[in-house]
C-alpha cells in the first residue's frame, strides 16, 4: 500500500480513489504536509477524504487538481456501471442502509504507487506477500470500500494464498451511525440511552448518560511572542559546534537470509547476533588497554590451560547468581561459555554485584579442569582514572541542559517554561543571571519534547492538546522565542513521535516537520556526541537507568545520577535485552560508549541530579512537567523546572537554575 494512504489511514482518515489521485503527485512534490491534509479534513468535520475535500485543499493551497475527468470504482449493484465520485456519501449511505455489494468494476486495474492492483469481485491481488488488514467493527480501511458486505464473506489474496474472514455482525450498525452522524451532527442519543459525539477528528465517540466528554478546545502559542530586552547585550561569541556522533551517520548492512527459504525470524535472530558480537568487541578492545588486564585467552581455549597459571578472560554475562560464598557468573564469548566463581571476600565483589545482565566483562584468575573459573579480579570497561586535560578557551561560553518538556500534557509547566524564554530573552533579576545569559551559546534538549499520543494506557484524559501534530507545532511556537544566536540540538525521546527503541535516528519529520523548520534548531539522535569548543558532550534520553534501578538494589529513580555512574562503568546506556527497555536489532551497537565524554547528560526519569565521576559531569536534566497521577502510583516525585548551567571550558555545571515557582 502507497505510505501516502498508509499514513492517513494509521490516523484514522480514509482516501477515496478518486481524492488518491487528485493529491499524490502534490504530495509526492512535497507541495503540502500530511498534517495540513488532516488539519483540512477535520475542519470540515470528516474522517472521508474524497474527491470534493481533496479539490477544495488543493484550491486553499493554491494548487491545481488534474484535468482528467475522476471516476468511482464504486458498483451500485449493475457490474461494469460507474458512478461520479462526488455522490459517494449518498452512494454510501443509500448502499449500507440497504447492505447491498460494495464492489470494484470487474476486470478494471488500478495503479497504486507503481503496483498493479487488479480487482475481480471480492478478491484483491497486489502481487505481493504483504498481508492486507482485514475490516473490523471500528476500522474502516481503503479496501474495505469494495468488499462484499452482502456477503458478509471477504476472500483477499496477496499473491501466494486467499485468507477468507468473517464480517462482522455489527459492522452495518457502525456504517450507518458513522453515516448519520456525518449528515445529522452531534450528540444524538441511540436505543440504549447512550449519546453518539462526533469528536473533532471525524471519528463517533459513545458515551453513556454520565460520561459525555466534551471536545478538548486548546492553544498552540501562536500568538506566544517575546519581545527581547531592549537594554541587554549578548556577547558576541562565534560558534564552534559539531555533531560528533549521531546514528543516522552510521551505514548498517543489515544481515542476509541464508538461503531463498530463510524465515524473516532467522533474520531478526541474526541481526541480535551481529550486534551483540559487535558489542563484545568494541568493549573487548576497551578492556584490553586497561594496563592491568594481561593474557587474554578464548573461553573455548582455557581447556589448554595449565591449573596453576593465571589468565583473563572477557566476556557478556548471561547470568549472574548470589550464593552464600560468592557469586556465580555465565559468561559467553565468541568460542563458548564458561561458569565463573567470585568469592565475597573479593574487593571487587560489589562491583560485581551491580554488574547488569549482557554487560561486558573481565575476570582474572584460574581455571579448573571440572570446567569452573576462579577469579579473583573483575573487570569492567570503566573509564580511566586520569585524562589529558584540554586547553582553555578564550572567552567564557554557556550552553543550558533540559530535557523532558512534555508539551501537550495537562501537567505542562507552561508559565513556568515561559519564564524560562524569557530569561534567555534577557529578562533578567541579578548581575550573575545577565552574565550568564549574555554569554549562552547552547540550548541541548535530550527528549521527550512533546507527551506525544498513545504512549500509555488512558493517556488520552492526561493531555490538553489531544493532536500529535499539534503539539509539535505548540512547542516549535515556543522554541521560536529562544534567540537566534543560541544553537539548540532537540533530541528524541520515548514519548516523542520516533521509533520507539532505542537507538532512536531521529523524530519522523513527516509529525515534528514544525521544529524541523526552526532554523537554529539541531536535530539529533539518541544518543549523539556533540563537540562544543573541542569538548565532548554525550546526549541520551537515558532509559538505561530503568534497569539499572530494577537490577541493583539500592539505586532509585530520585538519585540518578549514581546509576548513570553505572552506566558509565559499564561503558553502555543499556546493556540488557529483554528488560524495560526495547533495543533494535541493529547489526551494530551503537550505544557503545567507544571515546570517554567530558559531559553525560540524560533526562527520562524527571529528577535533577548531578555528580563528578572520575572527572566526568554527569547530569540528569529534570523536567517541565509536574507530578502526573501515573508517577504518584509508582512514587516518583519530579523536580520541574530546574535548569542547569554548564560552563563548556569545564563541562562542569556551575549553577541551577529554579524556575518551580511558576509551576
Amino acid at each position: 500500500m502507497d505510505e501516502f494512504v498508509k499514513s492517513l489511514i494509521k490516523n484514522n482518515y480514509l482516501l477515496t480513489p478518486a481524492a488518491y489521485y487528485i493529491l499524490v503527485e502534490h504530495f509526492k512534490r512535497g507541495e503540502f504536509s500530511l498534517a495540513e491534509l488532516i488539519k483540512f479534513a477535520k475542519s470540515r468535520r470528516t474522517f472521508i477524504i474524497d474527491d470534493v475535500i481533496a479539490t477544495d485543499f488543493l484550491k486553499v493551497k493554491g494548487l491545481e487538481a488534474p484535468v482528467e475527468e475522476k471516476v468511482s470504482f464504486i458498483s451500485t449493484g449493475e457490474v461494469g456501471q460507474e458512478v461520479p465520485e462526488s455522490h459517494e456519501e449518498q452512494i454510501i449511505a443509500e448502499e449500507t442502509q440497504k447492505k447491498e455489494q460494495f464492489s470494484a468494476e470487474i476486470g478494471e486495474e488500478v495503479e497504486i504507487s507503481g503496483e498493479s492492483v487488479s480487482v475481480e469481485g471480492s478478491s484483491i491481488s497486489t502481487g505481493t506477500s504483504d498481508e492486507m488488514p482485514s475490516s473490523s467493527s471500528s476500522d474502516v480501511s481503503e479496501e474495505g470500500i469494495i468488499e462484499e458486505i452482502s456477503e458478509r464473506r471477504s476472500s483477499i489474496s496477496t499473491g501466494n494464498e486467499a485468507q477468507e474472514f468473517e464480517v462482522p455482525e455489527d459492522v452495518f450498525g457502525v456504517i450507518e451511525e458513522q453515516q448519520e452522524l456525518l449528515s445529522n451532527g452531534n450528540g444524538e442519543e441511540n436505543n440504549n440511552g447512550e449519546t453518539v459525539v462526533l469528536t473533532k477528528y471525524g471519528l463517533p465517540m459513545v458515551y453513556g448518560p454520565e460520561e459525555i466528554i466534551e471536545e478538548k478546545e486548546y492553544s498552540v502559542y501562536e500568538d506566544f511572542i517575546i519581545e527581547p530586552n531592549p537594554n541587554f547585550t549578548y556577547a558576541q561569541i562565534e560558534p564552534d559546534y559539531e555533531v560528533k556522533f549521531d546514528v543516522r551517520h552510521v551505514k548498517l548492512k543489515p544481515p542476509k537470509p541464508k538461503n531463498a527459504n530463510g524465515k524473516e525470524g532467522e533474520i531478526i535472530v541474526e541481526a541480535y547476533a551481529s550486534l551483540f558480537r559487535s558489542r563484545l568487541k568494541k568493549l573487548r578492545r576497551i578492556l584490553r588497554e586497561n594496563p592491568e588486564i594481561k593474557t587474554v585467552v578464548d573461553i573455548a581455549k582455557l581447556k589448554y590451560v595449565k591449573g596453576d597459571e593465571e589468565v583473563t578472560i572477557i566476556g557478556l554475562v548471561n547470568d549472574k547468581r548470589e550464593t552464600n560464598k560468592g557469586l556465580i557468573f555465565e559468561i559467553e564469548d565468541q568460542t563458548g561459555r564458561v561458569k565463573v566463581f567470585l568469592p565475597k571476600d573479593s574487593e571487587d565483589y560489589r562491583d560485581a554485584f551491580k554488574v547488569l545482565p549482557d554487560a561486558v566483562v573481565a575476570f582474572k584468575g584460574f581455571y579448573s579442569k571440572k570446567g569452573i573459573f576462579f577469579a579473583n579480579k573483575f573487570y569492567l570497561p570503566d573509564v580511566p582514572l586520569y585524562r589529558k586535560q584540554k586547553p582553555p578557551l578564550e572567552e567564557k561560553v554557556y550552553a543550558i541542559l533540559i530535557s523532558d518538556i512534555h508539551v501537550g500534557s495537562r501537567e505542562f509547566c507552561e508559565k513556568a517554561f515561559m519564564k524560562f524564554l524569557e530569561w534567555l530573552n534577557g529578562h533578567v533579576e541579578t548581575k550573575e543571571e545577565e552574565e550568564i545569559v549574555s554569554r549562552t551559546k547552547y540550548l541541548i534538549i535530550a527528549g521527550d519534547v512533546v507527551d506525544g499520543i498513545g504512549v500509555y494506557p488512558g493517556q488520552y484524559s492526561d493531555l490538553i492538546i489531544p493532536d500529535i501534530f499539534d503539539q509539535y507545532e505548540a512547542l516549535a511556537n515556543l522554541l521560536a522565542n529562544v534567540p537566534k544566536h543560541i544553537t539548540m540540538f532537540i533530541g528524541p525521546g520515548n514519548h516523542d513521535a520516533a521509533r520507539p527503541a532505542i537507538p532512536q535516528p531521529e523524530f519522523y519529520e513527516e509529525y515534528a516537520k514544525p521544529i524541523y523548520k526552526l532554523k537554529n534548531a539541531v536535530i539529533i539522535s539518541n544518543p549523539a556526541v556533540i563537540r562544543l569548543h573541542g569538548r565532548d558532550f554525550l546526549i541520551a534520553h537515558g532509559r538505561g537507568i530503568e534497569d539499572v534501578v530494577s537490577f541493583v538494589p539500592g539505586l532509585t529513580h530520585h538519585k540518578p545520577g549514581l546509576p548513570m555512574v553505572e552506566l558509565l562503568k559499564m561503558r553502555h546506556l543499556a546493556p540488557t535485552f529483554g528488560g524495560k527497555v526495547p533495543i533494535a536489532p541493529d547489526p551494530e551497537d551503537l550505544l557503545v560508549i567507544e571515546e570517554v565524554p567530558d559531559l553525560v547528560q540524560m533526562g527520562h526519569v524527571h529528577v535533577y541530579d548531578a555528580v563528578v565521576y572520575r572527572g566526568i559531569q554527569l547530569v540528569n536534566s529534570a523536567t517541565w512537567q509536574a507530578q502526573t497521577e501515573f508517577q504518584k502510583m509508582v512514587n516518583i516525585v519530579p523536580t520541574p523546572g530546574k535548569v542547569p548551567v554548564v560552563d563548556v571550558e569545564s563541562a562542569k555545571v556551575v549553577k541551577v537554575l529554579d524556575f518551580s515557582r511558576w509551576c
